[in-house]
Formats: structure tokens, sequence, C-alpha cells
């Protein structure tokens, strides 16, 4: 058993807002996430009000949990308003088999 899989996870329920605007709030919750330990598994509000700095902040956050030999997961596949910021940035082009895990839990997307 390695250290990874014996780590508890972390459930981060996030706010509906997840804009710009409340960039700094979210940054901080996922800061505290990694502080707190453990493999992190994010829930993003189905009715979320999205857009592409939360998506930064998402892809940051995998790439952190990266180097620390963690789990960074959505509780379930992008719906609603993340599915479609996704759309709009062009992430659903092209994934990569850990994009579409992490962002669609390995579904074909229904266009």
């Amino acid at each position: 058993m390695s250290v990874h899989d014996s780590m508890p996870s972390v459930p981060l329920v996030l706010p509906v807002a997840l804009t710009i605007r409340h960039s700094r709030d979210i940054a901080t919750m996922l800061r505290a996430a990694f502080e707190r330990g453990g493999d992190i598994r994010v829930e993003v509000p189905a009715a979320a009000d999205t857009d592409l700095s939360f998506i930064q902040l998402l892809q940051a956050s995998r790439r952190h949990a990266d180097t620390l030999g963690r789990s960074f997961s959505l509780s379930r596949p992008a719906e609603g308003s993340l599915l479609s910021t996704l759309a709009r940035g062009g992430f659903l082009t092209n994934m990569t088999p850990q994009d579409s895990r992490f962002w669609l839990h390995g579904k074909e997307q229904m266009q």
C-alpha cells in the first residue's frame, strides 16, 4: 500500500458563484483543502455560474495535486455552466484521457 492509498478524501463543496469576481475566495478554499491533507474531491453545484478563471484554478489545482502525489477529482462529471465554459474555452476538443477522466469521468460527451 502506498502513502497515496491511505490518505483520506477531503470533500470540498464549492459555492454557486465560481467566477473571477470570487476567484480569491475559491483559491483560498482550494488552498485550505490542500493544507488539510489527503485527496480532494470537489463538488461543483449543478446550478453553479462558472467562467474561465474557475477552470484555470482547477487546472492549477490538478497540477499541484500531481506534484504532491495526491488525487484531485470532481464529485461528478461537468454539467451545466461548467460544461458550457469548458466547451467555450476549447477544453473539450482533443481531450487527453486524463482530462476526460477528470472533467467527464471518462464518459463521451453528447453534442
